[in-house]
C-alpha cells in the first residue's frame, strides 16, 4: 500500500514555487542566501530560503554568529493554507513560533507568538519585510530596520 502511495505521489506533479499564487512572494528569496545586521553587537544574520516538498512549502534556515561563531540558529516553513500563508518558527534555544504572513505590494508582514525557550512564556512578535533592490529590510516592532543583501 505505502508502495502505491508513493508512486502516486510521483506521478502527480507538484507546482513549482513560482505558480502558487499564496507563496509567490517568497519566490526572490528561494535558491539563495541573504545576510544583514543581527540585533546584538557585532552580529551577523544569513537566512537561507528553498522550496522543499516540490514547491509547496518554504523553508527559511538562519544563523547568527558573533565574530564568526555561530551563537544562534533557527527555522522558520513557510505553508499554504488555503488562501492564507502560515509559518512554524523553531531556534535553537528550544523556542517555538507559529503565525501568519500576507503580502501587500513589496512587503511581508508577520504576526505571531513566539516562545524564545521551553520554559518561557509565549510573546506576540510582529516584523515587516519590505523588498528593496538587492536585498530586503527587516523591522521588527520595537527595532530599527536591519537590510539584508543576497550573498550568492
Amino acid at each position: 500500500m505505502l508502495a502505491l502511495l508513493i508512486a502516486a505521489a510521483a506521478a502527480t506533479s507538484s507546482p513549482p514555487i513560482q505558480t502558487r499564487a499564496e507563496l509567490q512572494p517568497w519566490a526572490m528569496f528561494v535558491g539563495h542566501c541573504w545576510s544583514g545586521a543581527a540585533p546584538v553587537p557585532n552580529g551577523v544574520d544569513t537566512h537561507c530560503f528553498e522550496s522543499i516538498y516540490g514547491g509547496q512549502h518554504v523553508r527559511d534556515r538562519h544563523v547568527v554568529k558573533i565574530n564568526g561563531k555561530a551563537v544562534y540558529s533557527g527555522e522558520a516553513v513557510y505553508s499554504a493554507e488555503g488562501k492564507q500563508v502560515s509559518f512554524t518558527y523553531w531556534n535553537s534555544f528550544g523556542g517555538v513560533g507559529r503565525g501568519t504572513a500576507t503580502a501587500e505590494g513589496s512587503e511581508l508582514r508577520f504576526t505571531g507568538d513566539m516562545r524564545a525557550s521551553p520554559g518561557s512564556a509565549s510573546e506576540p512578535m510582529a516584523a515587516t519585510w519590505h523588498k528593496v533592490d538587492g536585498g530586503y529590510e527587516v523591522t521588527d516592532a520595537g527595532r530599527t530596520k536591519r537590510l539584508f543583501r543576497r550573498i550568492d
